[in-house]
């Protein structure tokens, strides 16, 4: 699966979108297990993308993901930030030496996002959309139902990774924001394709 510069931009600032309709939601279930200000942070960094994006106007895959991570690194703070940062950087070197498949460049976005935050599947982080997302995405098995199952299924983790760790087992009974805003880039993703079939 191979997505043209135009659909990779038109796919990212699809999230961009999604993230702003879903701020407070956002917020709201970060205030259970965080500081509440999840949907907030990450809008303001999805708008410098969409603003960056427009400005620069990349013309190769490369460069939006570039310009995309740049965006996100030095708008947000915190780990969220670094994250997604870090999973564009990925996507961004890997294109630029040749790799165009995009569950090459998810799976291996995954994988360093994992490195970055010492993470895994189980621990209640964004890792547990992103790991089972993109292995089903690669298996041509991804859904917007499958990507929900995903979300719902952080709501009995108990975390051990981030500021919701603190809370220990009081984390157990709410959804992971970063893992709920992970889902709006798969959810994006799939309208993408969805079109353009």
């Amino acid at each position: 699966m191979e997505l043209s510069t135009e659909k990779t931009i038109d796919w990212i600032e699809r999230w961009v979108e999604y993230i702003k309709q879903n701020v407070t939601a956002l917020n709201e279930l970060d205030a259970a297990i965080g500081d509440g200000d999840h949907g907030t942070n990450l809008n303001r960094g999805t708008q410098a993308v969409k603003k960056a994006l427009a400005e620069e106007k990349p013309q190769t895959l490369p460069l939006v993901y570039r310009t995309t991570a740049m965006a996100l690194v030095s708008t947000i703070g915190g780990a969220s930030g670094a994250l997604f940062g870090t999973a564009f950087l990925t996507m961004a070197r890997l294109s630029k030496d040749g790799e165009t498949k995009l569950e090459t460049l998810l799976l291996e976005a995954n994988e360093a996002m994992k490195k970055r935050g010492k993470s895994d599947v189980g621990m209640k982080t964004l890792i547990d959309l992103w790991d089972p997302a993109t292995k089903a995405f690669r298996d041509h098995k991804l859904t917007c139902s499958y990507i929900q199952n995903c979300v719902d299924k952080t709501k009995n983790m108990k975390a051990s990774k981030g500021r919701s760790s603190y809370l220990r087992e009081r984390s157990i009974g709410h959804i992971d924001p970063v893992a709920k805003s992970s889902s709006y880039l798969f959810i994006a993703l799939l309208e993408v394709l969805e079109e353009d079939k």
